[in-house]
């Protein structure tokens, strides 16, 4: 079993880098952890946002494996107490998932 984070676009406030170090360093004493970054989009003057979205997920895609259990961290979604997202999680870990890939989307949230 694995987590593996993936982040797109750029983060530049230090105390959201921070944050995102804090929590990666305290799950990898239970799990192992990958993060991985996806560059910001570039020329994207002439791009949609739904464009820049379809483009964000091209890159999103080509990291994820068939077998991946996704979970997209947007502020439309489901919400859980600390307590609740450790239940959601440790669910998920013993019952045979591979990898919990959870995705951070770019500044328009996600394509389909």
């Amino acid at each position: 079993m694995k987590i593996l984070i993936i982040h797109c676009g750029k983060t530049e406030d230090d105390y959201i880098i921070s944050g995102i170090e804090k929590y990666e360093n305290r799950l990898k004493h239970y799990i192992p952890v990958e993060t991985l970054y996806l560059p910001a989009l570039k020329n994207t003057k002439a791009l949609s946002k739904d464009e820049q979205k379809e483009k964000e997920g091209v890159g999103i895609l080509s990291k994820l494996l068939n077998t991946d259990f996704i979970v997209l961290l947007d502020e439309k979604g489901k919400h859980f107490t600390s307590v609740d997202f450790s239940k959601y999680l440790t669910q998920h870990l013993n019952g045979g998932t591979r990898r919990i890939v959870f995705i951070t989307g770019g500044p328009y949230g996600f394509s389909e």
